[in-house]
């Protein structure tokens, strides 16, 4: 049908025309989604590596912090356990030079402490 030397669609035309709109409306929305689902991908992958380079950032800081501290741990052990065997050394050096020089004293004296210390074992 003309009308004035213009086309006019006939009802068919137009449904097929409305039908082809609607193909490419649901091409464009699948292109949009897939799109968003994309990004939203990428955004959590990025989140996912931001987060992991945090953490390990942590670990590093915690295990330079637990380095440090049981270096000086250990250091401190060390000298305790020096000083400890330089006491025991001057403690057994003592009891030797008073066992020499006043045998029956020191003996007593070492009965007398182990009768103490028995009392007190038997009374906890």
């Amino acid at each position: 049908m003309r009308a004035n030397g213009t086309a006019t669609m006939g009802h068919k035309d137009l449904v097929k025309e409305i039908g082809a709109l609607k193909a490419q409306l649901k091409k464009l929305s699948s292109a949009m989604e897939a799109e968003a689902t994309d990004g939203v991908g990428r955004a959590l992958t990025a989140m996912e590596t931001k987060s992991k380079e945090a953490i390990d950032g942590a670990i590093e800081a915690a295990q330079g912090f637990i380095d440090n501290y049981a270096d000086g741990a250990r250091d401190a052990a060390a000298a305790l356990s020096k000083k400890t065997a330089e006491i025991r050394d001057s403690a057994t050096d003592s009891i030797v030079e008073s066992m020499k020089e006043r045998p029956l004293g020191t003996l007593a004296a070492i009965v007398g402490l182990g009768f103490v210390a028995g009392y007190l074992c038997r009374r906890a």
